[in-house]
């Protein structure tokens, strides 16, 4: 989930809960310590606006006070990289769901078969595609 991986995004970059909530308030972000704590947490739930100004500040610092190549490794993630579930009945053996579980980006509103004719058509080397030749 998008506080699950905020927090991971913080904790690699060594930021503190009170910074981060510090820096969140000079964005205009609303919420007290305890609620952007809690949330971080999963505790309490954010409106996906407030969520990505969460977001924002995280990755505003963490480009602060990492590197360039380690600064694109651990980023907090927006409310629209985040999919809903796929349909019922759908294996744990789907590729596409599997691919997209961890937040595989597709524009905002695409399907997710989408996904799917990206990765069987001849843009992407099947080796690329899941690991597989």
């Amino acid at each position: 989930m998008q506080h699950d991986d905020t927090l991971r995004a913080m904790e690699f970059a060594g930021l503190s809960v009170y910074e981060t909530w510090m820096h969140y308030c000079n964005m205009g972000g609303a919420g007290d310590y305890f609620e952007f704590d809690a949330y971080l947490h999963g505790i309490v739930r954010l409106d996906a606006e407030d969520a990505d100004v969460v977001s924002q500040a995280v990755n505003e610092l963490v480009d602060d006070v990492l590197p360039a190549e380690q600064s694109r490794v651990s980023r907090a993630p927006y409310s629209w990289t985040r999919y809903p579930e796929p349909a019922a009945g759908r294996g744990d053996d789907d590729p596409v769901r599997a691919l997209t579980s961890p937040g595989v980006p597709l524009p905002p509103g695409a399907p997710l078969e989408l996904l799917g004719e990206i990765l069987g058509s001849s843009v992407l080397n099947g080796s690329v595609a899941g690991g597989r030749a």
